[in-house]
């Protein structure tokens, strides 16, 4: 009844999962340029600046992030090495954590505490 691993609904799954990935990170990456360019009242500032940076890099990070992790589940469902049931809660919660620590030191940045 069930499909093998490896098969057409892996790959498509897999190829959702980056895209959202990508999605992500873009997203991330254009707030990080408005907070850079529109951060404080209109002006850019220092701050401004430097949070915007924070935001586009971590934006960046999950972008290569998915990438790898995307290319890495591809080559293992071509071998049929791929676990049937993995998980992607410890990647998820990481990159949860990592986007509100940025988020965190963002506002710190911008509201001057």
């Amino acid at each position: 009844m069930g499909e093998s691993i490896g098969g057409p609904r892996d790959h498509l799954a897999n190829e959702r999962t980056q895209l959202a990935w990508l999605r992500t990170g873009a997203n991330v990456m254009v707030v990080g340029l408005a907070v850079a360019r529109f951060g404080d009242a209109g002006e850019v500032t220092t701050a401004s600046l430097v949070a915007g940076g924070l935001l586009v890099v971590v934006g960046a990070l999950g972008v290569g992030y998915g990438t790898l992790r995307y290319r890495r589940t591809a080559a293992e469902l071509r071998v049929g090495t791929a676990a049937a049931a993995s998980s992607s809660a410890g990647p998820a919660v990481a990159a949860g954590v990592l986007v509100v620590a940025v988020a965190v030191a963002v506002l710190v940045l911008l509201l001057g505490a």
